[in-house]
């Protein structure tokens, strides 16, 4: 009897519960990626530089807006699977919606870690620079999260706006690029950390700084 009631129901309702669903989704991406990509920038700028109330309160707020994101991104997307569960079962046999769910699980972690760690260390650097003050340790673990971040949300992206890799790529190999990526990055990011000119340009703390 579910089923039959679901089969019943208007195909017109059925599209515009996709469409629906398809907007709060770009909606949750858009805020995503936006606030995720300002944050990404803002940790590379900052990396010498003095941190100042006013952008520890920016960065606050573009975490913020991640958090929103990424809940709209789960809401949208268990949405998507009981709509297909209910109007088209074959899309759960989608590789691509799997790996998809795979990289928004790491988004997920990553912004556990992000407001657990990274957003209390940037509040206690007022007045210092963010990652040069830091050991090289963690300015590697600051800069890879800041890269897994970036990679998933466009990774994400990606996956979305390209329908030519439904049921055609398995999800193994999309995960295995996303991974090799990931990796190539935190090559990138611990060159610059063991560079010498790294150390060089690190400043001291400031108490001067302007509100």
């Amino acid at each position: 009897m579910f089923d039959a009631n679901f089969a019943a129901v208007s195909p017109d309702l059925s599209q515009a519960l996709r469409i629906g669903l398809r907007v709060l989704h770009f909606v949750g991406l858009v805020l995503g990626l936006g606030s995720a990509t300002l944050l990404d920038v803002f940790l590379v700028r900052s990396r010498h530089r003095p941190v100042t109330p006013a952008l520890s309160e920016l960065a606050e707020t573009a975490g913020s807006m991640v958090t929103a994101g990424l809940a709209i991104l789960w809401l949208t997307g268990l949405g998507f699977l009981c709509f297909y569960a209910a109007f088209d079962p074959p899309r759960l046999e989608n590789p691509k919606v799997w790996a998809k769910i795979a990289i928004v699980m790491v988004l997920s972690i990553n912004g556990f870690f992000i407001h657990a760690v990274v957003l209390p260390q940037l509040r206690a650097s007022v007045g210092c620079v963010f990652l040069s003050s830091q050991t090289p340790q963690r300015q590697l673990l600051f800069l890879s999260v800041g890269i897994l971040s970036g990679v998933s949300w466009y990774a994400a992206m990606l996956l979305g706006a390209v329908p030519q890799l439904n049921f055609v790529v398995p999800a193994q190999v999309i995960l295995a690029l996303y991974g090799l990526v990931l990796f190539c990055g935190v090559c990138v990011a611990s060159t610059l950390v063991r560079s010498p000119q790294n150390k060089e340009l690190s400043i001291p703390c400031r108490t001067d700084l302007p509100v």
